[in-house]
């Protein structure tokens, strides 16, 4: 892995840590302030609603001594002396005009009715009568109500109503000038008891759930503190006027100076987090477990890049060690196939050393891939581009498989195309990405190979297509058979050798070539791999 990588990767997740904490900081600082004006609210609610509940109770305290027992005394003494000069004995009497025929002549008649009450004694009655003449009904009338005539009747009571009304409303009005002369030109030590504020400010609390401790003070219209010579423990006259929910005490007074009340609540911040401290609760242990993750993600990738370090090393000294004695073994096998030494070898060593010689280039091969690989790795690899025919290419890998091809009773069909297929690219790496295709078509083939090589123009590449008749390759594998090292698992069976190299190496220098590889496989009947190259301006 690169240091630029591992700069990048820090890089980024110190953003994204601080974009989350700066996101959680946001959501806890927009529920405090949601918090917050729901509190002023409810207090601001709260304290208004002390200035109403004082001002009545006030105003009961104020009046209830002047409307006390003098004033019901005095009312019941008019209400008696109204209804003392009417009679005890209240009467009503109506008059209706009727006609009734008698032996067919009609005959004028008087309904008489009348109906009575007794306020003393709670006794009425009722009674009517049909009469003729006038004399009767007005004898009857003036037995029924002592020589006095309805109209009479009602007139006088509608006089001495009035009259005793005009009294009872004098008798309220110079009440009410005495209340309001008494209650005048007071100061605001007179008009308010501290203790009196202090219970109801407490009721109205607990009423409401709040609990909090807090200080409150009186203020003039000019918002200074009014000083009084005894005060409760929660009135505070240095209180100020920052941080306090003021309300008009004596809203309803237009009469007299304005006084305020302001309540200040001290642990206003202890109560709004008190009931935030589950969500910010789990938002610090969010912002712990991402740091947490992040050491730990950090950690392993710097152990990792260590690992990979440490494994490059080891392969590069590795590689470089075997270097020596398969130069050595080399020399020797060339010295031992010279003509002159032959002659004085046995024949039987021939085929021997002939294998040695085999064996050693096949590990020297091995060991240029790893090195190959290694410098891949470390981004060291240089390409020497210059202008290539694919189809000379492809021939010659072929021609240089047919004799391995022929060994397992197979073969190939080449199908090169008629036109000239000219790109840009590194000579001996494309070589080897194509005899690493063609090798592994040979070597993944349990029944005789039959390897299709074929090479064509697309509309912007030139491509190169080996299809066999193998093995094939499993779905779940086909993603993952360009990684390094990977080989796709067949059980305690290796019959096939390898280091998971070869298409890792494919893959490599066909993305440094800016082409692309492609795959296709089913399981059992063979696979085809692609080889896309990116037609150049440059050939």
């Amino acid at each position: 892995m690169k240091k630029i990588s591992i700069r990048y990767i820090v890089v980024l997740i110190s953003l994204a840590l601080l974009v989350l904490v700066g996101l959680q900081l946001y959501q806890a600082k927009q529920l405090y302030n949601q918090k917050s004006d729901a509190y002023v609210e409810k207090v601001n609610n709260l304290v208004a609603s002390i200035a109403l509940k004082h001002e009545r109770v006030s105003d009961i305290k104020t009046y209830a001594p002047i409307f006390g027992n003098e004033f019901k005394d005095q009312y019941k003494m008019a209400l008696k002396e109204e209804f003392r000069n009417v009679f005890p004995v209240q009467e009503t009497v109506s008059i209706i005009d009727t006609t009734i025929f008698e032996n067919g002549m009609p005959n004028k008649y008087y309904y008489v009715a009348g109906k009575s009450y007794d306020s003393l004694s709670g006794v009425s009655a009722s009674h009517s009568v049909l009469i003729k003449d006038l004399g009767e009904v007005n004898a009857l009338v003036n037995h029924s109500v002592s020589s006095k005539d309805s109209a009479n009747l009602a007139y006088e009571l509608d006089r001495k109503v009035k009259a005793q009304l005009i009294t009872k409303a004098k008798f309220v009005n110079q009440k009410m000038v005495d209340v309001f002369r008494n209650a005048t030109n007071l100061t605001p030590q007179q008009r308010i008891d501290l203790s009196f504020l202090d219970s109801i400010i407490n009721q109205v609390f607990k009423e409401n759930g709040i609990t909090t401790s807090f200080d409150y003070a009186i203020y003039n219209k000019s918002s200074d503190v009014v000083t009084f010579p005894a005060y409760t423990a929660h009135y505070n006259q240095d209180l100020g006027n920052q941080d306090v929910t003021k309300a008009k005490l004596f809203p309803s007074n237009i009469f007299e100076d304005e006084l305020f009340i302001g309540i200040h609540f001290t642990q206003k911040r202890s109560e709004l987090f008190g009931e935030m401290w589950f969500t910010l609760l789990i938002s610090f242990l969010l912002i712990v477990l991402i740091v947490v993750s992040f050491f730990v993600m950090f950690r392993t990738i710097v152990n990792q890049r260590r690992l990979s370090v440490v494994k490059n090393d080891f392969i590069n000294n590795m590689t470089h060690e075997f270097k020596t004695p398969i130069s050595t073994i080399s020399l020797a096998c060339e010295a031992l196939g010279d003509k002159d030494m032959l002659k004085e070898a046995p024949p039987e060593m021939s085929p021997f050393v002939n294998m040695i010689n085999e064996e050693n280039k096949r590990l020297s091969n091995l060991v240029e891939r790893i090195l190959q690989s290694a410098v891949i790795d470390r981004g060291e690899l240089n390409l020497k581009k210059e202008t290539l025919e694919l189809n000379q290419i492809v021939e010659s890998v072929v021609e240089n498989a047919k004799l391995r091809v022929a060994a397992k009773s197979g073969k190939f069909e080449l199908k090169l195309s008629p036109k000239s297929l000219s790109f840009f690219g590194d000579a001996m790496h494309t070589q080897n990405i194509i005899s690493n295709l063609v090798d592994n078509a040979i070597k993944y083939c349990k029944k005789a190979p039959i390897i299709k090589v074929e090479t064509y123009t697309d509309v912007d590449a030139l491509v190169v297509q080996v299809k066999d008749n193998g093995i094939g390759i499993k779905a779940e594998h086909l993603d993952k058979i360009f990684d390094k090292l990977y080989r796709v698992p067949t059980g305690n069976l290796h019959d096939v050798k390898g280091f998971g190299l070869g298409l890792s190496y494919v893959k490599a220098i066909a993305d440094l070539e800016g082409w692309k590889v492609g795959v296709s496989s089913k399981f059992g009947e063979g696979s085809t791999f692609t080889i896309r190259i990116i037609k150049s301006e440059k050939i």
